[in-house]
């Protein structure tokens, strides 16, 4: 069965262990761990472009 998808590792510190076990027992413990990361990775990837088009939008005000 073919896919866009692509799979990759990382290496996380104890206390991000410890939070991920702790936002997967709050948030999200109707979904898969997998599931869990990727909206946690989407969530930082929008609010890296709200935070540039903030400083845009701060930057063109100090002009």
């Amino acid at each position: 069965m073919a896919t866009d998808l692509k799979r990759f590792t990382i290496s996380i510190t104890p206390k991000m262990e410890a939070d991920l076990d702790s936002a997967k027992q709050r948030r999200y413990y109707r979904d898969t761990q997998n599931d869990m990361i990727k909206d946690l990775i989407v969530r930082g990837l929008a609010a890296l472009k709200d935070e540039d088009a903030t400083e845009r939008i701060q930057g063109d005000r100090v002009s």
